[in-house]
């Protein structure tokens, strides 16, 4: 859904291509740290930062060796430094965080007049609030347009279930600062989405075959999303100019 709001032209890459993007040693940290808040708010028993610290590093070195991609050793050296200082950062603050209700909650939110669900997981759920976990290298003065989006689809999907909206926060670790924001629009952002979702079906749903799927829309390859997205930008070039 994201990769269609951005720009539609990328939504087919994304979800009628199958095309997926390299892995990367900045999306391992990332994964490495969000397991490792996890584990610090769901143990019984009270991890220190060094246990942390260890279990973060031979995750992210597990998610490295894994990948199929080569990364340059500097990068990877650089992301693991990264990783380790925004433990040191963001554990103590976060050690006085109640114990939520789930860690990475899958939730299935269903629209009225869309045949599929939404799927997507929740990293901390709490009675009042979900909360989403982004590690970053720079801070952020408020939450971006793609985490709240993300965010309120949680919040929505919770409301499905229990009747109630609830808080939706994003919490960014950096190597300086834990920074946490509520978004204070959650039911207008919400609205978002479920409009994201009738967009795709209807561009879908008109496209009756592939030649009239690749006509129906034509990608900006001047934004900025496909910079980050060399191999969704080469496969779409293939697909939208072909014919042409």
């Amino acid at each position: 859904m994201l990769q269609f709001r951005n720009d539609p032209a990328l939504g087919i890459v994304y979800l009628v291509l199958g095309i997926r993007e390299a892995g990367s040693p900045a999306m391992h940290r990332g994964t490495a740290v969000d397991e490792a808040i996890g584990s610090l708010l769901t143990q019984s028993i009270d991890p220190d930062l060094d246990q942390l610290k260890r279990a973060a590093a031979k995750k992210y070195r597990a998610l490295i060796e894994n990948d199929p991609e080569h990364f340059n050793d500097r990068y990877v050296e650089q992301e693991l430094r990264v990783l380790l200082r925004c433990l040191e950062v963001c554990v103590p603050l976060m050690r006085s965080w109640e114990q939520p209700s789930a860690y990475q909650k899958e939730i299935c939110l269903q629209i009225d007049g869309i045949e599929v669900p939404v799927r997507g997981f929740i990293d901390l759920l709490y009675p009042s609030e979900v909360r989403e976990l982004k590690s970053t290298v720079k801070p952020k003065r408020e939450i971006t347009q793609d985490h709240a989006f993300q965010v309120s689809t949680y919040a929505m999907a919770i409301q499905q279930e229990t009747g109630e909206w609830p808080e939706a926060c994003v919490d960014y670790i950096t190597p300086d600062s834990l920074q946490s924001y509520a978004l204070d629009n959650v039911e207008v952002q919400a609205r978002e989405v479920v409009e994201t979702a009738f967009k795709i079906r209807t561009l879908l749903a008109a496209a009756k075959d592939e030649a009239a799927l690749r006509k129906s829309v034509q990608p900006d390859f001047s934004r900025w999303i496909w910079k980050y997205r060399p191999r969704s930008k080469r496969v779409a070039m293939e697909f939208f100019m072909r014919g042409v």
